[in-house]
């Protein structure tokens, strides 16, 4: 159900949408049919995901969770020149307003014109439409039902490879049966590539399916996995494990995060208190929600 904001919005404030001729993303519903498409048809697909992290390794500043590096920079610039119909870049620059923008969940970055600053200082392409890099926590928390037929559509049946810092228990709940598991450090993965990218290259033929969930290195898995020519999809699903796992590591986690966990093939049983604490959540969030 839409809220009330979005009707005022788009009763009096259309004029504020993105104008065609500017650097643009889509919107979550289209971003999302477009890559089930894509999925449909392409037995290798990309869907990389660029953030506030990435962005601010290409301004050549320390991120909150790790410290700018040079080489980091570089896969990152090349994954972001890719240009090719298999390799769908996500990217949060000028959202269009739609019935899922909530404070704390899913508004324009304050400081996006920083990041169009570095797409035309180095010459990025701006011509592309980027695809919308909060797809999945989107779905997550408000529609979890369309979240969990995707992944039984598309993840869950697939052989797979996850690449990430979440124990596989957690990550098996989400994603399905894990068939190689590449543990990497929850902070700093880019500098202790050369202890785990071996086992990635060992394996990634076997598998139809790799789930990178490295903070910017996933990126950096991704043009790599691009660049050898392996045939199968990469998916970059964001935090939503984190959600899994009930790590606060983002703002829509701590407020609608448990939304999630609809998602899984076996949702938990929760206690009294559990649930009590879930409906105040949901409560104070569903009015706050409908004007900010």
């Amino acid at each position: 159900m839409k809220t009330l904001k979005y009707y005022f919005h788009t009763l009096f404030a259309p004029s504020r949408d993105t104008a065609l001729d500017t650097i643009r993303t889509k919107n979550i519903m289209d971003s999302f049919h477009f890559l089930v498409d894509k999925l449909k048809n392409h037995e290798r697909l990309f869907f990389v995901r660029f953030g506030d992290g990435e962005f601010v390794t290409l301004m050549q500043q320390d991120h909150r969770n790790y410290v700018f590096n040079k080489n980091l920079e570089k896969e990152l610039e090349a994954s972001f020149r890719i240009q090719e119909e298999e390799y769908l870049i996500a990217c949060p620059i000028n959202y269009p307003y739609d019935e899922f923008h909530a404070k704390g969940i899913y508004r324009r970055f304050s400081w996006q014109q920083e990041m169009i600053d570095v797409i035309e200082q180095r010459n990025f392409p701006q011509d592309l439409v980027f695809e919308n890099p909060c797809i999945f926590q989107c779905l997550a928390v408000f529609r979890p039902k369309l979240l969990k037929s995707f992944l039984d559509d598309f993840i869950r049946k697939e052989k797979k490879m996850f690449i990430g810092s979440t124990d596989k228990e957690t990550a098996e709940k989400l994603y399905g049966a894990i068939d190689y598991y590449v543990k990497i450090p929850e902070r700093n993965a880019y500098e202790s590539i050369l202890d785990w990218w071996s086992e990635v290259e060992r394996n990634v033929d076997k598998v139809d399916l790799v789930i990178p969930s490295a903070g910017s290195t996933s990126n950096v898995i991704s043009i790599r996995l691009w660049n050898s020519g392996v045939r199968c999809k990469v998916i970059d699903f964001g935090s939503i494990a984190d959600a899994v796992a009930q790590k606060t590591s983002r703002s829509w986690i701590r407020l609608q995060g448990h939304q999630v966990l609809k998602t899984l093939e076996n949702p938990p049983k929760f206690s009294i208190t559990q649930r009590w604490d879930f409906l105040r959540k949901d409560i104070k969030f569903y009015f706050r929600n409908q004007i900010i």
